[in-house]
């Protein structure tokens, strides 16, 4: 794609939503978008016929090049859920289901808690991601299998669907000890979007990315099992997530003009192979370290318009 670009040739189209509130939901295209953003961070080096290069290896000219490039966009406006379905699917030629759409095939008690239960409540109810798609329940899915993972092993969890659909399968039909955690589980899981709902209230509505949320849920739950968010900090860890989310999209708004290297380092954490295992860590580490500073200091870590 980067040698496409370099010789001006078309790359397919890329396909956005206009909402009604003013946003741009990627209905096709943002693996294509995240490439070209990650190779202008020299993120990974290309190679075509020659020596890899990154975008600072590039030859004199190359890099306004693709600066330059024009893509192709077309922009439907607060189109349906039906239609932007249909689309998507015969935009890929008729792409196998999605994890949550594979998901919602399977049975038993985990199916029953996510899909029954876990999506139903206000919380994940309140949040602005879609719901299309069964997109919250694929985030409570991969809540429930890095809580009970954690739990279980004291690690993280990948999320990709055939973990999923492993986990769902073994507790299908859980007994003995796996059904005390599962009963445990679910009871902290409750808990801890209880414990959410009665913080963000309303303003739950401003995430909208599945794996923000779910970094944010996994951090609240520690902080939460570990009694370390008493009731007077709940009011500056709101304040704490949502203004690293808006400060994140800020930043993705500057393009070249972004400044803070903090923030588009964690924003590969959250956008590169989000559901694997290594990333939900960093992003976890990240965020507890973004907080802490932010307990100490009210200040998002990298802010240069923040200084003193």
């Amino acid at each position: 794609m980067i040698d496409s670009i370099l010789k001006d040739i078309d790359i397919p189209k890329l396909y956005f939503n206009l909402t009604t509130d003013g946003t741009y939901e990627v209905v096709d295209g943002q693996q294509r978008l995240w490439a070209i953003w990650d190779f202008l961070d020299d993120l990974y080096p290309y190679s075509h016929g020659g020596p890899s290069r990154k975008f600072t290896g590039l030859q004199e000219g190359e890099p306004e090049r693709i600066k330059q490039y024009m893509l192709q966009v077309t922009i439907l406006q607060d189109a349906d859920d039906e239609y932007l379905r249909q689309l998507f699917v015969r935009l890929q030629l008729g792409l196998l289901l999605i994890t949550g759409e594979k998901l919602h095939a399977a049975v038993g008690a985990m199916k029953d808690l996510v899909f029954g239960g876990l999506v139903g409540h206000p919380f994940v109810q309140g949040l602005g991601m879609p719901a299309r798609r069964y997109a919250k329940e694929t985030l409570c899915a991969q809540i429930c299998i890095n809580s009970f993972t954690r739990k279980k092993l004291g690690v993280f969890a990948r999320t990709r669907y055939e973990d999923l659909e492993t986990f769902f399968n073994e507790y299908e039909q859980p007994q003995g000890a796996d059904r005390e955690l599962f009963e445990e589980r679910a009871g902290v899981i409750r808990g801890v979007l209880d414990r959410l709902h009665q913080m963000f209230q309303t303003k739950a509505g401003a995430l909208r990315n599945r794996s923000y949320i779910l970094s944010v849920y996994l951090l609240a739950e520690e902080l939460v099992q570990g009694n370390s968010l008493p009731a007077a900090d709940e009011a500056m860890f709101v304040e704490f997530v949502l203004s690293l989310w808006d400060q994140l999209r800020r930043e993705i708004g500057a393009g070249f003009d972004r400044r803070n290297r903090e923030l588009y380092s964690f924003q590969t954490f959250v956008s590169s192979a989000p559901g694997e295992k290594y990333q939900i860590e960093r992003r976890h580490a990240k965020l507890r370290e973004y907080y802490d500073y932010f307990k100490v200091t009210r200040k998002i870590k990298g802010d240069v318009s923040q200084t003193p």
